[in-house]
């Protein structure tokens, strides 16, 4: 098989130097712009050259993994660490910078408390809707549970709300009257 013409070669001094770029963290387009080539060219050659390309992901590898561990040596030190998170985002955005849709623990519950509000307005009858809303409070709960990490198992969520014992129920079986608000403890989150 023939070289294709139109792929540069790379010296030995050229791949030396992409080397050192890349393992001072610089990208494949800094490394293609710095021998002269475009960034095609330069997948063409890790393509052509699967020795070449084994040592380009060896060095990016490398230099994620050194700010990897800067990150594990210095989270203590508050001053210190931020420089390779800063890094490791945006060399890697896809594994490591902040989700953009991610929904924060503090909107989630605003908007369990949302739903309560809701459910006060569109469920007449106290007894239901008291069910739901208490519903709705253990999630909030399991919700703050998980973010603590207290051992907090999914199956938590799963449980059958109707298996366990109610003394609340029995206490308001002849309370049909209480229209009144709806003692909810979301409200502290909004």
């Amino acid at each position: 098989m023939t070289p294709d013409p139109t792929v540069p070669t790379v010296t030995d001094e050229q791949r030396n130097r992409i080397y050192g770029i890349l393992s001072t963290g610089c990208d494949r387009q800094t490394a293609a712009d710095y021998i002269g080539c475009s960034l095609a060219d330069f997948r063409s050659m890790m393509q052509r050259d699967s020795a070449f390309a084994k040592e380009v992901r060896r060095c990016e590898a490398q230099v994620e993994f050194k700010h990897m561990q800067n990150v594990q040596a210095l989270a203590h030190d508050k001053k210190e660490w931020r420089a390779s998170v800063w890094w490791l985002e945006r060399r890697a955005p896809e594994r490591f910078a902040r989700r953009a849709g991610a929904v924060t623990a503090r909107q989630l519950k605003a908007y369990i408390a949302v739903l309560s509000d809701l459910l006060c307005e569109v469920i007449p009858d106290f007894k239901e809707r008291q069910t739901a809303i208490d519903r709705l409070n253990t999630l909030a709960d399991d919700v703050d549970k998980i973010l603590r990490d207290d051992q907090f198992t999914l199956g938590n969520l799963l449980e059958d709300p109707e298996s366990e014992d109610s003394d609340e129920d029995a206490e308001s079986e002849g309370d049909d009257s209480s229209d009144g608000p709806t003692d909810l403890h979301l409200s502290h989150w909004t």
